[in-house]
């Protein structure tokens, strides 16, 4: 299997160097390529190690800022979509994977190092595989992931992207015979710092010391955050999984940190419509985070906490149509759009409605991109 390493970084690429070696490892290095994307605040040391990996043999590309805008123009409907200093520039690193013919992207964070005993790759080539495990169905439709870690905190801790609705239930699971299924998305955890909300870590400063040793596939009917650190989706599901555009003014704030979560909502949506699978647990990372503003963080996402829990209740219910991801994406773009104007309150009176009806637009944009590379 061809794998892609996609990842977005702006600080010294202290992350890079465990990845090399562990690629090396466990014998990955010739048939997988990390893809680094640097940004206008990014330093210098970061193109430097790229390099001094390529010269030793690693597959590490790491194009300038001058490729990746000559790269980007070759695919007319991006044009514009794709702002400097945004972690939307990580969608250049996924087409460059669809592109450079990666059968497997992982999306990774630059704060997320790998384990040096656990083979990070073919943890995360379950992906693209057929498996029969039983599913986990839950009694109100969702699972909170963060019960595979074992948390400092006493009280129960969520995902970033987990609905507040949805954190007041008490909930039972049960496993479902939902029979055979491709694997087109797969979430590992991480141990340290959880990718949990400034909410959560402003009140309770979680840290994981430990993780279940079993992974657990999703129920048809049963719903989880989906973030870009440490996930990997299947080559043909790459055209659902465009990562949303942060930065619309919504309710007099400012939406950001939500761009991953939303993406994986989306692209959840599309996976369980066709009947494939998503699979959470392994490959386990830690996730040494980097410096953060909590406050800021907070005030950032506050806009998607309130979108998300209006607007989760539709696309959990909604039906879209399609063979391909392709096509379920592009009917997802449409229900979006025909969605907004029934949006009504918070966020939604004030910039919410043409924030859904934007993001339909990119999620298009992104399909005619895809489908120039085929």
């Amino acid at each position: 299997m061809r794998v892609a390493i996609v990842v977005t970084t702006i600080f010294e690429p202290r992350f890079l160097d465990g990845y090399v070696e562990n690629l090396r490892r466990f014998g990955h290095d010739g048939t997988t390529e990390i893809i680094v994307i640097i940004d206008r605040k990014t330093p210098p040391t970061v193109a430097e190690r790229c390099e001094h990996h390529r010269r030793a043999g690693a597959r590490v590309l790491c194009p300038t800022l001058e490729e990746q805008e000559s790269f980007v123009a070759r695919f007319p409907s991006m044009k514009g979509r794709i702002p400097y200093d945004t972690d939307n520039r990580r969608n250049i690193g996924f087409l460059m994977a669809l592109e450079r013919g990666a059968e497997v992207l992982i999306s990774i964070d630059d704060d997320n190092y790998v384990l040096d005993h656990v083979d990070f790759v073919a943890e995360h080539l379950v992906t693209g595989t057929t498996i029969d495990d039983p599913a986990a169905e839950s009694s109100d439709g969702w699972l909170n992931i963060c019960t595979l870690l074992h948390s400092s905190t006493q009280d129960e801790i969520f995902p970033r992207g987990f609905p507040y609705f949805a954190r007041r239930h008490e909930r039972t699971l049960r496993g479902a015979n939902e029979g055979a299924a491709r694997v087109a998305v797969n979430a590992g955890l991480w141990l340290s710092d959880p990718d949990v909300d400034a909410m959560t870590r402003l009140t309770q400063a979680p840290r994981i010391h430990a993780a279940e040793d079993a992974s657990v596939r999703l129920g048809r009917g049963t719903w989880t955050p989906i973030n870009t650190q440490n996930t990997s989706i299947v080559r043909d599901a790459i055209a659902a999984y465009y990562y949303v555009r942060m930065g619309f003014s919504l309710g007099g704030l400012r939406i950001d940190r939500y761009g991953d979560i939303l993406s994986g909502y989306l692209v959840a949506k599309c996976v369980k419509t066709r009947g494939d699978a998503i699979r959470i647990g392994s490959p386990i990372a830690d996730h040494r985070r980097t410096p953060h503003n909590l406050f800021k963080d907070l005030y950032h996402e506050l806009a998607g906490m309130v979108l998300l829990d209006d607007l989760l209740p539709w696309l959990t219910e909604t039906t879209i149509r399609g063979s391909s991801y392709a096509e379920l994406y592009a009917s997802l773009a449409d229900a979006l759009e025909a969605q907004s104007a029934s949006m009504k309150g918070f966020v939604w009176d004030d910039g919410g409605r043409d924030f859904l009806v934007e993001t339909a637009g990119h999620m298009r944009a992104w399909l005619e991109a895809v489908a120039e590379i085929g």
